[in-house]
Order: C-alpha cells, then structure tokens, then sequence
C-alpha cells in the first residue's frame, strides 16, 4: 500500500481534498456533479496525456491553447460551409498535426529553443484564428459534432471513453515500447542519447505532432461542448496541460513520465474548480487556484528529486540494446 502511494502521491491529497468538498457542501458527492467532474477531466486529460511525453522529454509546448481556437473555428467554418462532420473533424486534426510538425522542424532544425518557438507560434496561431474568424464567432448546430461530449456509448460519457483509451495507449507507450524508452532517454541525457544512435530529432518531431493533434483534440471537444468556434477559446489552456502532468509526477527536466499521475492530476484540478464553483467562488481564483497548483508542484518536485547523476544511467538503460 505504502508503495503504491510512494508511485502514486497525488491520490492521498486528492481523497483529502474530496472529503473537504464533500464536507463543505451537499451536493459534491451527487452522481451527477461527480459526472461532471469526470467529463471535465477527461477532457483536460487527452492533451495532458501528450504533453506528459513533451515533458518526459526535457521540453514543453506553449501554443497548444491557441491550437485549440484555430482547430476549433476550422471545424465549425467548415460545418457552416457545408461539409460533413467527418471531413470537419479531419480539417482540423489536420491543422493541429500541421502546427506540432511546424513547432517540431524549428526546434530541431532551426535550433530554435522550445520556449521561443512555441512562444512564437503560440502568438502566430493565435493571430491567424482571429483573423481566420474576423473576430466573430462561429456557431454551429450539429448533433455529430455534439456527440464529441453528449454521446454515450455504453452509458459512458464520450469525454471519458476517449480519456481512458488515450491514457490506454499513453501508459502502454511509455512502458512497454521502445518509443517510450527513447523518449525518456532523450529527457534524461539528449546527448548521450545521440551517441547511442537514436533518431532524436524525429521523435522530438514525432512528440510535438502528437501534441498538436491532441491540441486539435481538445479544440474539437470544446467546439462540441459550445457548439461554435472563437478565436478567443483556448487562452491559458497551455497552463492547464501543463500543470495537470507537473502535479502527476512527470519531471519537468524530463527523463520520468507518469500517465496514471496526469490522469490524476487532471482530475485533481477539476475537482478543485468544481468545488469552488459550488461554494460560488468567483471564476479569477479559479485560475489563481491553477498557479498556486503548478506552483506547489513544482516545489514538491524540487523537494523529492532523486540524485540527478544516476538518472541517464537508469534512463538510458537498454537504449543501445533498443536501438541496434
């Protein structure tokens, strides 16, 4: 049990938090507020499980929120000028992959930092889906694009069936293949990485198309729930991913990766929120809520950081065995 909690941290203060809430209000710990909270998890949930592999990479991407407004006000114009749901949804998945490959090649190309480069295209795409829109929103009435967030396959949410096959596919990628592996090794030691033969820039590459599709993901999830696009949608959503899988565990300098951890910070994170909109909190510190988050996160991790020179050995080992 001990053990369990020691891989797991952030369980024991989310059942606390839990019993606070359900003792501070009546209707938290009803089925449909708990509903709530699962969708609403779930959704933040899917990029975070992209940008766990970002970030057990030793890097991060700040565009994905206005990834979100641009691939959500392509989907919905693209439902107004009459194509089909499924050549709406493709369009913009399209432009999410478009935008990671973009932030991939200057970053391992054009050498360009994470930081400065996502900034940069952050700001670009920003521009481009206000000037995409004309500043005006773009509502849609469409029962498909609906069914994203209010289809319930099985009798479960959509939001959630989506979040437990992407975490499926998350945990069995960073553990069981060598994708995983590498990904983690190039967090831990990039250079001893490259001198052990790994293709380092394509899976940097590979990693950011991932988080511009999970940004087109979460856009089209936010489209479905609103039923229209904006180009305002998405802003600050990039500290939101990041957050929910630097309060999972996920090393923020990379070398470590946690998808049962973002699972749970995401849910950690909804349920603060939810529990302030019950005991009508006003929605700014909501968001200072979300910083003191990272914050504290940051620091745990700071004070539970094992000894940084045994981390490439344990990281990289197997990689040249992999990598043969």
């Amino acid at each position: 049990m001990i053990d369990a909690i020691k891989k797991v941290p952030l369980l024991v203060p989310l059942v606390l938090v839990m019993v606070i809430l359900s003792i501070s209000t009546d209707t938290f710990l009803t089925v449909g507020n708990l509903e709530n909270v699962l969708v609403a998890a779930a959704i933040l949930a899917i990029p975070g499980m992209a940008m766990t592999f970002c970030l057990a990479m030793g890097e991060f991407d700040l565009s994905i929120g206005s990834t979100v407004s641009l691939t959500g006000v392509v989907c919905c114009s693209a439902l107004i000028a009459g194509q089909p749901v499924p050549i709406a949804l493709f369009l913009a998945l399209a432009v999410g992959a478009v935008i990671g490959l973009a932030n991939g090649v200057v970053i391992t190309k054009l050498g360009v930092t994470p930081f400065i480069a996502t900034l940069a295209t952050m700001v670009i795409v920003r521009g481009a889906s206000l000037a995409y829109t004309d500043g005006h929103d773009q509502i849609v009435s469409s029962a498909g694009l609906k069914y994203l967030v209010g289809g319930r396959p099985l009798g479960i949410p959509m939001p959630i069936v989506l979040a437990v096959v992407a975490a499926a596919l998350g945990w069995w990628t960073i553990n069981r293949t060598r994708f995983g592996r590498w990904v983690c090794a190039i967090g831990s030691n990039r250079d001893a990485a490259t001198m052990s033969g790994l293709p380092v820039d394509r899976i940097r590459i590979a990693v950011y198309i991932l988080v511009g599709l999970s940004g087109g993901v979460w856009g089209l999830l936010i489209s479905s729930q609103l039923q229209k696009g904006n180009g305002q949608l998405g802003l600050g959503f990039e500290l939101d991913a990041i957050t929910v899988v630097v309060l999972g565990g996920t090393a923020l300098l990379g070398g470590r990766a946690s998808i049962i951890g973002t699972l749970l910070g995401a849910v950690m994170i909804e349920t603060i929120r939810n529990g302030l909109n019950l005991l009508n909190t006003p929605p700014a510190y909501q968001r200072i809520s979300v910083g003191l988050l990272l914050i504290a996160a940051l620091a745990l991790l700071a004070f539970r950081r094992e000894d940084r020179g045994a981390k490439p050995k344990r990281a990289l080992a197997g990689v040249q065995e992999s990598a043969a």
